[in-house]
């Protein structure tokens, strides 16, 4: 019988807590690094709207177990930061896209109309224009930094967890924080924004 492995997360103690077979550790601890950027967010969301399975009253965050039973491993905050850094502050250079006048206003209507309400959806938009109508084939932090402030956006603390949490719901694709938009993104972008309102 294949060794199951039990890590769970605890906003309040640090705690890590998820179920899965001893040898996908590996694996695990790599999605794992890409997920707790978000933990802050869930638990921000989690006081608005409680969603099951992501976020509990007590603010315990616990990921879908592979079977029942297995060995607990304990995991503590400052660990979790042991890969990539995860605490550290980004900072963005302010660059020329090289957008016309023309250029820019379309950008800002494009935003706009598409009313994106957060952070992953704002960076997702400025990707998808400024890859759609500049010729790029993919876009830099400092691109997507640019483009935020083109359309008055707020900037978020670190844009590459905003990209790891696009990355994962597959709306891109990134290699060194330089994102590529994938068609789940378009599709999400053309289809889905703005999101219409339930009522």
């Amino acid at each position: 019988m294949t060794e199951q492995v039990k890590i769970s997360i605890s906003l309040s103690t640090g705690e890590v807590t998820i179920e899965a077979p001893a040898s996908a550790l590996s694996e695990v601890f790599d999605r794992l690094e890409s997920f707790v950027p978000r933990l802050r967010e869930i638990a921000e969301s989690a006081r608005d709207h409680e969603e099951p399975g992501t976020a509990n009253a007590s603010g315990v965050v616990t990921a879908p177990p592979a079977s029942s039973g297995g060995t607990e491993i304990a995991k503590q905050a400052p660990q979790k930061r042991q890969k990539g850094g995860s605490g550290k502050n980004e900072s963005y250079k302010s660059i020329d896209l090289g957008l016309t006048p023309e250029q820019r206003t379309a950008f800002k209507e494009f935003y706009t109309s598409k009313a994106p309400d957060n952070q992953s959806d704002h960076v997702l938009v400025v990707i998808y224009w400024l890859i759609q109508n500049t010729g790029r084939e993919k876009v830099t932090m400092d691109e997507i930094f640019m483009g935020l402030r083109t359309v008055g956006e707020k900037i978020p603390k670190r844009i590459s967890s905003v990209l790891s949490n696009l990355s994962i719901a597959a709306h891109i694709s990134k290699e060194n924080n330089e994102p590529r938009l994938l068609h789940v993104g378009e599709d999400h972008v053309m289809h889905n924004l703005p999101k219409t309102k339930k009522g």
